[in-house]
């Protein structure tokens, strides 16, 4: 008995003096264990760790693993992972390097921390190494197969294991989380997500684009729908070609709404001779102004009147009034839609 309980203090003393100075640091920050080791340069199916020239190149893309029945699935959303839980992951393409982005900056890919039961509610204590799934554990001075596979998130240690034996150092298993982004195709689901924002492009420059970029590797069938964007974008560029080219233009509407004679204006001002002089200098330049102004909504009537032929007479009027009263045209029912796409250049840039 006094042998076995030595050795039991012996361990326990090990432990306590393995924390040292980390005796102090909160939960989840980088401990002052003896460095364990890690798998430097090592790559798992072409994944490694970012490097710090990797980092400081900046362009990391952001993306979260997030818990499923069985494993792991790849989101591209904060909010689910701050409901859920998971990893938040920095990923670039350039070289397939990862890292993970703790909530305080200064644990990374290799710290240890000192971590117990407590330290591991991520509602306390947010995204740390503690709080991470992908951890081994090194307890007493023998370490603990703790490789965390399918999303299990204790580590290997229970949570009799954690609240028995006390604090614990844990650092992250590399090793487990690169082969989870591995599995799970990383650098392919970041192609696919820029393939599909690409794909449901608005505007005739970016549907080019995605037509010339995608033409020979279409996974999701994309180009047929992006062409028939394209080809409609084309066409509302056309119909408004011909609306304009057969309406007067704004000058010539312009022309019909100014005055002979703007300095009339001023007449009633002839009393002081102060304002009476100043109203004959501006008063061009602000009868030009609501010329102008009239004449846009005058002739923007007349364009939409060209486009809404096809409209009931009701629909048209009452669409064409509220359209030539405002820079922008809005409609709820899809014939009518189209016809403020047109006057609005939708998609046009």
């Amino acid at each position: 008995m006094t042998i076995k309980l030595r050795g039991y203090l012996a361990a326990s003393s090990a432990v306590w003096l393995l924390a040292g100075c980390a005796a102090t640091q909160g939960p989840g920050t980088p401990a002052g264990a003896p460095p364990a080791a890690d798998m430097g340069t090592e790559l798992v199916s072409g994944y490694g760790l970012a490097t710090p020239a990797d980092i400081q190149r900046g362009n990391g893309r952001l993306f979260y693993l997030v818990p499923k029945s069985a494993g792991w699935r790849i989101s591209f959303e904060r909010e689910e992972f701050e409901r859920i839980g998971g990893e938040r992951l920095q990923y670039w393409p350039d070289g397939k390097k990862i890292k993970v982005v703790f909530d305080h900056s200064g644990a990374n890919d290799r710290s240890q921390a000192r971590c117990n039961q407590s330290s591991r509610d991520r509602k306390k204590h947010g995204y740390t190494l503690c709080t991470s799934s992908f951890v081994t554990a090194n307890t007493s001075g023998v370490m603990v197969a703790a490789r965390v596979i399918a999303g299990l998130s204790t580590a290997g240690l229970s949570e009799v294991d954690l609240s028995q034996k006390g604090a614990v150092f844990l650092r992250l298993d590399t090793r487990a989380m690169l082969e989870a982004v591995a599995q799970l195709d990383v650098d392919r689901q970041f192609w696919l997500k820029d393939y599909r924002q690409r794909g449901s492009a608005r505007t005739v420059t970016a549907l080019g684009d995605f037509i010339r970029q995608y033409a020979h590797d279409d996974p999701e069938q994309l180009l047929p729908q992006a062409k028939q964007a394209l080809e409609r974008l084309r066409t509302n560029a056309k119909l408004l070609e011909d609306a304009e080219r057969a309406t007067p233009t704004l000058a010539q509407y312009k022309r019909g709404f100014m005055p002979r004679n703007p300095e009339k204006y001023c007449n009633g001002l002839k009393a002081n001779a102060a304002d009476f002089s100043l109203c004959q200098s501006e008063a061009p330049t602000i009868v030009s102004a609501l010329a102008e102004a009239r004449a846009t909504q005058a002739r923007r009537l007349a364009l939409c009147q060209k486009l809404a032929q096809h409209l009931p007479q009701s629909g048209r009027t009452a669409l064409c009034k509220r359209a030539s009263a405002s820079p922008t045209c809005s409609a709820t029912a899809s014939p009518e839609q189209r016809v403020c796409d047109i006057l609005n250049r939708q998609g046009q840039s």
